[in-house]
Order: C-alpha cells, then sequence, then structure tokens
C-alpha cells in the first residue's frame, strides 16, 4: 500500500467519515504487521494535522477503558501493536480507542472476518455453484457449509474460508493475499490453484486432493507440501497426516453426478450415500462397518441402483427399502465380509 493511500485511511477514520460497518476491518489492519512505514508516517501527518486537543477528562476515560479491556483479555493471546517511534501523543490521545477495539478483534483469531461471514449451506441431494468476491469459484457438494465474507478486504494479508463438509475449489491468483481454507484445526494455504478437500464433521479423516498448482495443507505441529495428483490424508483422532500419490481427477467426479469408492470403508459410503441421495441409511449390529468397497456408478443410477450393486458384491448383504429410509443387513446366514 502506498503512503497517499495509507492516509486518507486514517485521515476518514479520524474524522470520523469511515462507515461503521468498515470499522472493524480499519482497526484490525492498523494493529497489523503489514504496511508499518506506511501507517507510521500516516499517523503522524494526521497527528501534525490535528489542532484539538482531547481534553484530560476524555483522555484519562479512553486510557480506563484501554486498561480494563486489556486486563479482561489478559490471558488472550496480545494483539500485534502499531509501531509509534514518531508518535509522542498520539498513543495517549488517538490510539488507546483503537488498541481498545483493536485488542478485543484480535484476541479472538480473526474476529474482525468471522464477525462477517456469510453461510452458504447445501442440502443433502444437491450441490451448489458458488463464485466469491475475488473470483475464486468453489463448488460444494451435498451437506456441506462454507463460511466466507461477502468481500475480501483488501487491508488483511490473506482470504480466509471455513469448510464444513466437502468442496471443490478454483482459486482466484493473488500473490499478496493467500487463500486459506480453515478445516477445523487443518488450513490449507494456497496462491491460485485446483484442488478438492473433503472433511464433513463426521468424518475421521480429510482429504486434500490438489489437480493443478501447489498447496500447503498444515496444522500446529505438522505441514506437508502438495504437487498435482497428490493427497494429504489427515487423520482427526491420532493427529498424523500422510502424503500419497493419486489420480486427482477421479476426487472431482462428484462435480458431474457420478460416485467413486476405491477401497471405501462401508462407514463413509452410507454417509456419501445419505447425503447424495437424502435418504437414511440404518446398519444393523451384525454389519460390518469396516468392510471395503470399490464400485463406481453414473450420475442416473439412483440409490436402489447403488443397493443392489453394493449387496450383490458383498455376497452377505441385503438391503429393505421403505420411503426414505433403508435398512441394511446380514443375510440369514450370511456373516461378516471381508474387503470387496
Amino acid at each position: 500500500m502506498n503512503k497517499e493511500t495509507a492516509y486518507k485511511i486514517i485521515r476518514y477514520f479520524a474524522d470520523g467519515l469511515i462507515p461503521s460497518r468498515y470499522r472493524q476491518q480499519v482497526m484490525a489492519w492498523l494493529i497489523d504487521d503489514a504496511d508499518k512505514e506506511a501507517k507510521d508516517e500516516a499517523l503522524k501527518r494526521v497527528w501534525d494535522e490535528t489542532d484539538d486537543v482531547m481534553n484530560a477528562d476524555a483522555m484519562s476515560q479512553s486510557v480506563l477503558r484501554n486498561q480494563a479491556l486489556r486486563s479482561h483479555y489478559g490471558h488472550q493471546e496480545r494483539a500485534r501493536q502499531i509501531r509509534l517511534k514518531l508518535l509522542k501523543y498520539a498513543a495517549v490521545i488517538f490510539l488507546p480507542i483503537a488498541l481498545c477495539l483493536g485488542t478485543w478483534l484480535m484476541a479472538s483469531n480473526q474476529m474482525a472476518s468471522q464477525a462477517m461471514l456469510t453461510e452458504c449451506h447445501v442440502e443433502n441431494g444437491q450441490t451448489k455453484v458458488l463464485r466469491l468476491s475475488d473470483g475464486t469459484q468453489v463448488r460444494l457438494n451435498a451437506g456441506s457449509s462454507l463460511f466466507y465474507p461477502q468481500r475480501f478486504n483488501r487491508f488483511f494479508s490473506r482470504r480466509d474460508v471455513y469448510l464444513d463438509g466437502e468442496a471443490h475449489f478454483d482459486v482466484a491468483k493473488n500473490s499478496s493475499q493467500p487463500f486459506i481454507v480453515h478445516v477445523g484445526n487443518l488450513k490449507v494455504k494456497v496462491l491460485g490453484t485446483h484442488f478438492n478437500v473433503k472433511a464433513y464433521p463426521a468424518d475421521e479423516l480429510v482429504t486434500t486432493t490438489l489437480e493443478q498448482g501447489k498447496v500447503k495443507v498444515y496444522e500446529d505441529k505438522i505441514a506437508m507440501t502438495l504437487l498435482p495428483d497428490e493427497q494429504a490424508v489427515y487423520n482427526r483422532i491420532s493427529g498424523k497426516m500422510t502424503k500419497r500419490s493419486v489420480d486427482s481427477g477421479k476426487y472431482n467426479q462428484w462435480m458431474n453426478g457420478k460416485l467413486l469408492f476405491d477401497q471405501t470403508p462401508l462407514k463413509v459410503i452410507i454417509a456419501d450415500l445419505q447425503r447424495r441421495y437424502n435418504v437414511s441409511i440404518k446398519a444393523t449390529p451384525a454389519v460390518d462397518l469396516s468392510q471395503q468397497f470399490t464400485m463406481a456408478f453414473r450420475a442416473d443410477e439412483g440409490i436402489d441402483d447403488v443397493m443392489k450393486v453394493l449387496t450383490k458384491i458383498s455376497g452377505n448383504l441385503d438391503y429393505i427399502h421403505q420411503q426414505h429410509t433403508i435398512t441394511l443387513n446380514v443375510k440369514k446366514g450370511g456373516h461378516k465380509a471381508g474387503n470387496m
């Protein structure tokens, strides 16, 4: 950011000309590490232009408010403060107000962006294409939710979205503002690329599959870089992450209405079928949910087509379909099957 732009933002902020809906974003920008030199010079320039001096009572109240809020959030991570080497009095008069809200704002892991997030939820049996304000295209699978800002703030150092479920991302390139997909503690960082993330809340495994470009998949203690046709598999229970080579094209076939299962546990298959066909599938206790299957289905095949194939290749399973409920059970005289 150039110095003149920084000056205009701070000047308008000091004069109360920034609309209330944008003031939190300016607060966050003020205490962010980015554009330090431009902000310092702009703050000094605004201070030099300011003729009015805050009276002692107002100054005292501002300082007390700032101290009280700092005490309240004393156990939170300290917000990064603007360096004020050239500002002798601005720290006392002008910045306590910004820091007061800024400390609260930054103490809760990017509260500024979260407070203005929009949710897009896709019901079971449906998919949806969403275009974000930066041009990124997101296709959401059934039963998925994406939380995102209506407009990415150019003053923030990155673009953050939050996913529950499965989505395919075609990210608009912006080297100065990386795109971050949050999946619980796990994050996927990209500049501009095509990739698929599957991370439904009930899933034990979170998979990130890269088609083009380069992404970084990471959490607090581990990190992994993916190249095209590589997949990161993160185990939510163990906290471990592995990488493997795959045919990435297989993992986005859901966008064309197809279903592909490759040595997939029955438990995961059932969850996928429930979302895809918007039905309830119940397995009796005798059914081994850990057995694995490899199957493929076209977009025009219905739930009964899928269940007939599943029970046939299993050799020991049967099902009953009544209205919107399917009961999966072991055939009489059958036994638990192994991998298929």
